[in-house]
């Protein structure tokens, strides 16, 4: 309870740092932390405010934007289906949609997809399926089965998802929490293997690199052990690709790096480069085809116009070579920022692709109070649980705009170090 407590006014110092713009928008709830700025036009890298000012975007829509903001090919896709037919639900078969699942099937070399809206309604839907493929394949008593997960996870803020989550200020004032979800830590596969003995345990739940909680990469070889013990103990696993996955760590799955294959895959954010809540769950026909008629769907899941711009999106991934990009624009930031910070003033730099986090010394400043400076010079990067800065920036990235970013940051340190002028 202590530990939890801490974490809890830890995370509430940055409130200050969030709060004067959250005000300013005055008929809405505050439920969002914001950052003290108005934007109101993006292209490609760069965001622009009410005043003309620019700023170099690395925080992407937390990872959604990965063509850039307002890709013109995207755009047109959007344009020429609201022109024709934007919705229908589920209720009636679209002619768009049909393409969208058998070409992401096919990259990804699953079965079936169900396509949702959100991250959140994607990892909700695999849930589900875990749970009654437990209840049916499995043969775990009905209302046994148990999920796993690990702490420090973030999949949204629904009851399951608050309810499968360690932090304190996500399930905090929202109890009774759903029963049934387990916690283990994260890149331990001592710990899986243990809780995998449990007959009842019908799914694991983790995401190839935990991106809230300052990128954390798990050691080398953990992802195939999840694998293994997954497969030996008859549990389904579930990998949460909503950031990691689309090219973010320079392949086009997170998981791609130990060439593993997870049972259900599920992938959102950039899944229609932002420009539409588009996500989706990827699984075997023995997994899909448990579903009943009606028994899962959603009045916008599926309609033409997402699906229309998720087929452009996932075509152009491969089209402008994203992943590749992320590939070769994060070692160079990678690089960049090692030589430019010291161990003593960058303790931590942890990352892959374009999905990064560093720890700057607290003598420094806080993150809050670097992303505020950083945001004065132009450049905008996101203070991440109040001990690590996070990184999401567009996968169209270019040497110019790292070598920009780099030196933005070095002025900033400079400065709060006393050594040197802000921009």
């Amino acid at each position: 309870m202590t530990s939890s407590i801490g974490q809890l006014n830890k995370l509430l110092k940055c409130h200050k740092f969030f709060n004067q713009f959250q005000r300013s928008v005055a008929n809405h709830a505050d439920n969002a932390r914001v950052l003290d700025l108005e934007v109101c036009k993006g292209q490609g890298v760069r965001l622009w405010d009410k005043n003309g000012k620019e700023y170099l975007d690395f925080i992407g829509g937390q990872g959604s934007v990965n063509a850039g903001h307002s890709h013109p090919k995207l755009i047109g896709a959007m344009q020429d289906q609201m022109c024709i037919l934007h919705q229908t639900t589920r209720s009636l078969n679209n002619n768009i949609l049909p393409e969208f699942c058998q070409t992401i099937c096919q990259m990804f070399n699953y079965d079936k997809v169900l396509v949702m809206n959100t991250g959140v309604e994607a990892c909700e839907t695999a849930v589900k399926l875990a749970r009654i493929w437990g209840y049916k394949v499995k043969k775990i008593c009905p209302k046994d089965a148990l999920v796993v997960f690990c702490t420090n996870n973030y999949w949204g803020c629904s009851i399951a998802a608050i309810s499968s989550s360690s932090d304190p200020l996500l399930f905090g004032g929202f109890q009774p929490l759903l029963p049934g979800l387990k916690l283990i830590p994260y890149d331990d596969p001592c710990s899986l293997e243990e809780v995998l003995k449990n007959p009842n345990v019908c799914g694991f739940m983790m995401e190839p690199i935990q991106g809230d909680y300052g990128v954390i990469v798990p050691n080398e070889g953990y992802l195939a052990e999840v694998r293994r013990l997954c497969t030996q103990n008859k549990v389904l696993w579930i990998c949460d690709e909503a950031l990691t996955g689309l090219g973010r760590t320079g392949a086009m799955l997170g998981v791609d790096y130990e060439c593993v294959k997870p049972d259900i895959l599920v992938l959102g954010k950039s899944l229609a480069g932002g420009m539409y809540p588009v996500s989706a769950t990827l699984a075997s026909c023995e997994i899909m085809d448990l579903l009943k008629p009606g028994s899962h769907h959603s009045t916008f899941a599926g309609n033409p116009l997402g699906a229309r711009v998720a087929s452009t999106m996932l075509k152009l991934i491969k089209e402008d070579g994203l992943a590749e990009n992320a590939c070769a624009m994060g070692a160079l930031l990678r690089d960049g920022l090692l030589c430019t910070f010291s161990k003593d003033d960058m303790p931590v730099l942890r990352g892959r692709g374009l999905l990064w986090a560093c720890k700057i010394d607290p003598r420094i400043g806080s993150p809050c109070d670097i992303c505020d400076q950083l945001r004065d010079c132009g450049l905008l990067m996101w203070p991440c649980r109040d001990e690590f800065i996070r990184m999401t920036p567009p996968l169209t990235l270019t040497e110019e705009d790292v070598t920009q970013a780099i030196s933005i940051f070095k002025k900033v340190i400079n400065f709060m170090k006393g050594c040197g002028k802000v921009c």
